[in-house]
Parts: C-alpha cells; sequence; structure tokens
C-alpha cells in the first residue's frame, strides 16, 4: 500500500532520529520534509568517572531510548560488565543495544514507561540496584516505581533536548505554502516544541488541510491540548503511525 504516494509528511523528531524516519515515509511512496523542532546535546557530565568506577555494582541498567543508549555508551567510553542485566523500553532501543553487541534482557509488551514499569517490577527486589540513563526532560514514572518496590535507582541524565528555536522560520514557510499533507509527532516535546515556535503566528489557520499524527498515549495526550483530529497507530512505532497515516489516506482518498 503506497498511500502516501506524492504526500509531504513533515518530520518534527530531532535531527539525530530523522533520517530513519524519512527513509520509512520513502518506503511508502511520501516525501518527507525534515524541520527537526528538538536540539539534543550530550551532557558534560562529571558523574560519569562515578558511574565506571560503579558499573559492576549495578543489577541492572534501564534504557528508555536510542538517545540514551548513544550518549550513555559513548560518554562512559568503555563496555557494560557482563553482570549487569540491560531492559530497554522499546524495539528499536533494543535493537540498537544488539547493534553494539549487547543482549537485552527484558522488553515491555508495550513502549512506553508505564507498561515498562508495571511489568518489570517482578523482576526486582529491596536492594536491587538500577543504573536510569536518561534526557533531562524524563518523566520520573519509572523510578518512582522501581522505588517503591525497594529498588535502588541511579538516575544519570546523560543528554538534554531544548526547542530548536533556529528552525522557527523555516516551519513557518513550510505551513504557510500549505505545501504540507501531514505533520508527525513523535514525542510529547515535539508537540510543545512546535506550539513554542508558533507563537502569536496564524498556524491554525495554516494547517486546516493538514493530517495530524502521533504515537504513545503520553505524545497523544499532549497532542490533543491543540488538535481536534488525531491518527493513533495501535502500536507505538514509527512504522505504525505512518501505516496508519497510509491505511487513512487509502479509505478517505
Amino acid at each position: 500500500m503506497t498511500s502516501l504516494r506524492g504526500k509531504t509528511v513533515l518530520i518534527t523528531r530531532a535531527k539525530q532520529q530523522a533520517k530513519e524516519m524519512s527513509t520509512e515515509v520513502r518506503k511508502q511512496g511520501g516525501i518527507p520534509l525534515e524541520i527537526p523542532l528538538l536540539h539534543i546535546t550530550a551532557v558534560s557530565n562529571e558523574s560519569f568517572q562515578q558511574v565506571r568506577d560503579e558499573l559492576d555494582t549495578y543489577n541492572w541498567i534501564i534504557f528508555t531510548s536510542k538517545n540514551g543508549v548513544n550518549f550513555f555508551l559513548d560518554g562512559i567510553k568503555q563496555s557494560l560488565p557482563h553482570t549487569i542485566k540491560i531492559a530497554a523500553v522499546g524495539v528499536k532501543t533494543k535493537k540498537e543495544l544488539e547493534k553494539r553487541g549487547y543482549t537485552v534482557h527484558f522488553v515491555p509488551t508495550a513502549f512506553v514507561a508505564e507498561a515498562f514499569a508495571e511489568e518489570f517490577v517482578s523482576y526486582i527486589g529491596s536492594g536491587t540496584r538500577v543504573l536510569l540513563p536518561k534526557g533531562n526532560l524524563a518523566r520520573d514514572v519509572i523510578p518512582e516505581a522501581l522505588r517503591g518496590h525497594g529498588a535502588i535507582v541511579r538516575e544519570l541524565v546523560v543528554y538534554e533536548t531544548a526547542v530548536h528555536v533556529q528552525k522557527r522560520e523555516q516551519l513557518i514557510d513550510a505551513l504557510q505554502s500549505r505545501g504540507i499533507d501531514v505533520i508527525t509527532f513523535a514525542s510529547p516535546s515535539t508537540v510543545q516544541s512546535f506550539i513554542a515556535l508558533l507563537e502569536d503566528e496564524n498556524w491554525r489557520e495554516w494547517i486546516k488541510e493538514c493530517t495530524i499524527a502521533c504515537i504513545g498515549p503520553i505524545t497523544e495526550r499532549e497532542a490533543r491540548k491543540h488538535f481536534q483530529n488525531l491518527l493513533i497507530p495501535k502500536e507505538y512505532t514509527i512504522e505504525s503511525m505512518l501505516q496508519c497515516i497510509s491505511e487513512y489516506y487509502y479509505k478517505n482518498v
């Protein structure tokens, strides 16, 4: 099914993640337009040295995103000890770890923090030591749930996400031109950045003919504050979101 053929799809993800999504858009016949609304940078973290010295004291390390994997592993500049078990919140995060040569011991059935917390607590007990590399905007769902079951959780911010203010004019020009068919959001922060960059602009008029799509319940909750009609895939993956959009056009064109 190539119902995205000829459709211009706005990709709002950070630069590090946009290329992969562009490839998927092209596979389905669409035209990707990358305007990364988020700017992600590594944290200059003095805690890396301490973490390096105590890595072998942790029972588990939890990665919630590909960014977490890459910024943490690049930051510590050494391999994880074989004694530490690895958990990943999503299948893409799992694949990134496997690409780096690691075995992932736990992935939840749904790729959101709430599902992870609910399912993972049976793997820990009082005193279980857990390392949690994360971004500065990460929610507290996982560490709070684990601490509630007696785990000792060390949180380590390894990357920072901010609004990519330099993309404001490009975003305005793209929307004003009415050349975008689909706007996609893959995180709550992309929604928040979209709204922030378009403050005081007549953006609602510009997107009247656009299809809005997002993945994941947390992103959906944020998006519903600003958009009435949303396409939401059943699975929380980029591929499922694009398939959902493609099916929508197939049925409605």
